[in-house]
């Protein structure tokens, strides 16, 4: 190849060209990298707070079905279900888009007795006497050592009672509600999103009848 006196390198707009072209390129794989690290973890996180609430809705399920075999006898059972329907049920559950404000959870306030939470390991409430925004992802932390109950953080209960009918119990008619719709709520903040991530589903559970 024959250099002449016109042959010439790349001017110093050229090269700041291709180095900014080769930046955007650059910030912009980071960032869909980024964006695909953040929705996986999101995904995680649901996963794992959908696993928490199914853990709440089969003991609810399973203290249901307690109940109703320890009916009449005053048992462990029949107290923490009257503990949960007579100190913790409302007549209508918090609507569900005031979970958030839009920043942060909307979580149990210390000694609320509108909303509780299940140790499913022990079959006892969960301690809830402090406001707790979930560290991570919505979940009951089972760490705590000397026997202390499991500390709820951004997962909650609402027991609704249904209008009262009158039951017969024991031969004797006496008015309660015949059933309950226990709504399991979730809310926490997940990497990546600008507003907190809400889930919620509803299990109804009835009162025996003798």
């Amino acid at each position: 190849m024959r250099i002449t006196s016109h042959s010439r390198g790349d001017t110093i707009i050229e090269v700041l060209f291709a180095i900014t072209v080769f930046s955007f390129l650059a910030i912009s794989g980071m960032a869909l990298m980024n964006r695909g690290t953040a929705l996986a973890q999101t995904a995680l996180e649901i996963g794992l707070v959908r696993q928490q609430m199914d853990a709440q809705a089969d003991a609810l399920r399973y203290l249901s079905h307690a109940y109703s075999i320890d009916f009449g006898r005053n048992g462990e059972a029949t107290q923490l279900w009257h503990d949960i329907v007579e100190r913790h049920a409302v007549t209508f559950a918090d609507k569900f888009n005031e979970i958030t404000d839009g920043t942060n959870c909307n979580v149990p306030q210390p000694g609320d007795p509108k909303r509780f939470t299940l140790d499913v390991l022990k079959m006892k409430l969960a301690d809830q006497s402090g406001e707790r925004q979930p560290a991570t992802y919505a979940q009951v932390r089972y760490d705590d050592a000397g026997g202390a109950p499991a500390r709820a953080e951004g997962i909650w209960i609402q027991a609704v009672a249904s209008p009262e009918v009158s039951i017969e119990v024991k031969g004797n008619n006496k008015t309660r509600s015949g059933f309950y719709d226990f709504h399991i709520r979730a809310c926490w903040n997940s990497p990546g999103q600008s507003t907190p991530i809400t889930l919620g589903t509803i299990v109804r559970l009835y009162e025996p009848r003798e």
